[in-house]
């Protein structure tokens, strides 16, 4: 048995894996802690608005007391006032608010909607998340493929269309992805009218239902969104695998094994797994630009995904629906990145060796 404990301590993966749930949990406490803050920082708060809204917009100044009409009106608004404070914890303490949080993100439940009252806040994210997800999942394997496939032929063969496909690579990478979503919106869904310009299925369904002419719709809705985020995921890979398949190219080894009479085609090959794992470094910080992305996709194209219902809580000042989202694509991205880390821990073993001679 301490046998076996001290091999397992000696395993350098082992200690790799420490240092990266260490790391992982630090992180989300100082990204839980300022999702959080920034809310709080804003110069209003959603029961001003709450109120402004009912009063017809003429609650401008609730929090210092200011209230539209007069006598009758004017109490029961500020009566109403109140209880909205005391019902959704606003005036209790900071401190205390910040405890408060820390419960709702340690059992998933961050009451009411201030914006949709009286939702629950879960069942909005619960209905938004999915759409996020079936953005997101599919670009990282795609464009790692497709990427890594047109950058490494681009390096190695050099003609005409390859050099083609790496500028288009290039301008792909270098183009803003909410630009690029506002083209395709304008030549395929305006000017073409091949796709429609917002939403995740038509009018005519009111909720999803799971048929085949449901499936057809939503795909139809979907195509545009996922194709302004996988062209820029292309694009980056792309650009990234022929550097480094450049780079290998040029290495001894690869000299020598032509002068050894390889084809070309074993060549590519080696040239390819060698030049293609230094990419997986890129995969966290791929992740992370692609959740930023696809929010503001989302908006874009209308989307009823986490980014566009951000979008809602933040303008509504919605305090626990604009935490729970945060809280959501924080845990994506760091769990992603940890997850990323791990599975590039394993399959190149100088990493874990490495975090292990630094100890």
């Amino acid at each position: 048995m301490k046998k076996m404990m001290k091999k397992i301590k000696d395993n350098p993966f082992v200690f790799f894996l420490m240092r990266k749930v260490v790391f992982l949990l630090v992180a989300v406490f100082l990204s839980m802690s300022i999702v959080f803050i920034l809310p709080h920082l804003m110069p209003s708060n959603p029961v001003d608005i709450m109120i402004a809204q009912i009063s017809g917009g003429g609650a401008t100044a609730m929090g210092t007391g200011g209230t539209s009409g007069t006598g009758e009106a004017k109490s029961s608004l500020e009566v109403l006032r109140e209880i909205y404070l005391e019902k959704f914890g606003i005036n209790e303490p900071l401190y205390i608010q910040f405890v408060d949080f820390w419960k709702r993100f340690l059992t998933m439940d961050f009451g009411l909607s201030y914006w949709r009252y009286p939702r629950s806040v879960s069942s909005l994210v619960m209905h938004a998340f999915p759409w996020t997800v079936i953005l997101i999942i599919p670009i990282i394997p795609l464009g790692f493929v497709i990427g890594n496939w047109i950058g490494s032929r681009a390096a190695y063969y050099r003609g005409g269309s390859d050099r083609l496909l790496y500028y288009i690579s290039m301008y792909l990478m270098r183009a803003p992805y909410y630009w690029f979503a506002l083209v395709l919106v304008l030549i395929f869904g305006v000017k073409l009218e091949w796709f429609p310009l917002c939403g995740a299925y038509s009018s005519e369904w009111i909720r999803p239902v799971f048929n085949l002419d449901w499936i057809l719709d939503a795909a139809h809705h979907y195509i545009l969104p996922f194709m302004s985020l996988l062209g820029l995921g292309i694009g980056g890979w792309a650009v990234g695998m022929r550097a480094m398949t450049i780079y290998e190219m040029e290495s001894d080894y690869m000299r020598y094994s032509e002068q050894l009479g390889f084809t070309k085609r074993k060549l590519r090959k080696y040239a390819e797994h060698n030049a293609i794992l230094p990419n997986f470094t890129w995969i966290p910080i791929t992740l992370s630009a692609l959740v930023s992305q696809t929010l503001l996709v989302e908006v874009v194209f209308g989307y009823p995904g986490i980014g566009t219902l951000l979008y809602n809580a933040v303008f509504a000042m919605d305090y626990p629906l604009i935490e729970a989202c945060f809280v959501i694509v924080v845990l994506i991205v760091l769990v992603g990145n940890f997850l990323a880390d791990i599975f590039y821990g394993l399959i190149d073993p100088r990493v874990t060796a490495g975090h292990r001679s630094r100890k």
